[in-house]
């Protein structure tokens, strides 16, 4: 493998001048979105950048993470105070001087952006979920947010295609999907879960937050369906609660559904070690962008059922590594479900597909040439030359243009040392 695909990008001559990027969050909670916030700053100090972490919030798990990783991190935070935080930012933002900002999630633009604007750096957003929930969640902020900022990093096909029809020009959205670190997952694989699994039962794993979004209903609708025909079957739920635990437990009880048929296992660090127990992972979400813990279960060898939330469709191979089921099939996702806990073989098969993909394209390792790739795109647009001359020297040409090209068509992505959901 090559130092550019290595990530060793910003080495030698270039080190007299290194170049700046600034990272916008305010959260570093155990989730997957802040996962993938956690990989880029590795994959970018990794690449000989001088990064640093701006957090906008009061603490959080990734946040000893991204200490202990060596990424310098400023908090700035003060509650309800949304105009002293953004003042803070701008002053630290000025200070450290970035050439881009890159925020995270798409609700910290009105900070991140703002202040990467007054300090003149490149500034880019980043798109998390579909498009559709973004502009919903801010309303009329919406469309401000979007003017912010000079570009935007989706890490989904579906939030390009609904973002397009609302005015967004295509080349202002990137396609960068989620990636993940299989050394680590594989060794995080083999902790211990520090829960007892029913034994000779097939586990029907379903991950996120508690979310409305997520529909866990539909998990649980289904899950009491298949176990109708085929009573091996036991379910477990794990994700931290955002409000309807209460509802999801009164539902459960009413379908029957008690321990050890199912549990509730709450919010979980150790999700590599609960899929390498599992025999099937379950998404049943509405909407999403591109979901995290599909690649995890991929990693896992887990066949996965899904709804077509975001580009789970994309991911998933119908048939392949597992199966897509529109949103209110309860009935297909049961019948998906006894099919696979009555045949080890074709876990086994659909498993091993799954991983292969990831392995060939969802892989870690080329994350910081594609940032770079990204971030070259961006700069040429804006007519940065100083930039454009720096990353250039850091990238080959030629490997730019064809990185750049894998991403246009929705080429292959990279995943951190912890696990989240």
């Amino acid at each position: 493998m090559s130092d550019y695909m290595k990530g060793e990008l910003f080495t030698g001559s270039t080190q007299s001048r290194p170049l700046r990027v600034a990272l916008v969050t305010s959260s570093l909670r155990l989730a997957g979105a802040e996962k993938q916030t956690v990989y880029t700053a590795r994959a970018l100090l990794h690449a000989g950048i001088d990064v640093r972490l701006f957090y906008l919030g009061g603490g959080g798990y990734y946040e000893t993470v991204l200490r202990q990783m060596g990424v310098p991190l400023s908090q700035i935070y003060a509650p309800n105070r949304p105009l002293v935080i953004l003042a803070k930012l701008i002053r630290a933002l000025c200070l450290f001087q970035p050439h881009i900002v890159l925020v995270n999630q798409f609700g910290d633009l009105l900070h991140g952006a703002t202040a990467g604007r007054l300090c003149n750096a490149l500034t880019l957003g980043s798109v998390r979920s579909d498009g559709w929930y973004e502009l919903n969640a801010h309303g009329g902020l919406s469309q401000l947010m979007l003017r912010l900022a000079h570009g935007f990093v989706a890490n989904s096909c579906r939030a390009r295609q609904n973002l397009v029809p609302r005015g967004i020009k295509p080349q202002k959205i990137e396609v960068l999907p989620n990636v993940i670190d299989l050394q680590d997952f594989d060794a995080r694989s083999t902790l211990s879960l520090r829960l007892s699994l029913p034994a000779g039962r097939v586990i029907a794993a379903a991950v996120g937050r508690l979310h409305s979004c997520k529909r866990f209903d539909r998990f649980l609708e289904a899950l009491a369906l298949a176990r109708r025909s085929e009573p091996a079957l036991a379910g477990v739920i794990a994700g931290a609660d955002c409000g309807p635990r209460t509802a999801l437990q009164e539902r459960a009880n009413a379908l029957g559904l008690m321990p050890p048929d199912l549990t509730f296992l709450g919010e979980c660090d150790r999700i590599p070690a609960l899929l390498a127990r599992a025999g099937l992972l379950v998404l049943s979400s509405d909407y999403e962008g591109f979901p995290n813990v599909i690649l995890e279960a991929m990693a896992a060898r887990l066949p996965v059922i899904t709804t077509p939330a975001g580009d789970a469709s994309l991911v998933v191979q119908h048939g392949k590594s597992g199966y897509v089921v529109e949103r209110e099939d309860i009935q297909g996702m049961a019948a998906f479900m006894v099919q696979l806990a009555r045949s080890a073989s074709m876990r086994v098969n659909f498993g091993e597909a799954g991983r292969k993909r990831v392995e060939q394209e969802y892989n870690y390792e080329s994350l910081a040439g594609r940032l770079i790739a990204i971030f070259h795109s961006f700069t040429a647009q804006q007519r940065r030359a100083s930039l454009l001359e720096m990353l250039e020297r850091g990238i080959p040409a030629r490997k730019t243009e064809t990185l750049s090209g894998a991403l246009l068509l929705d080429g292959p992505a990279v995943g951190v040392p912890e696990s989240g959901m």
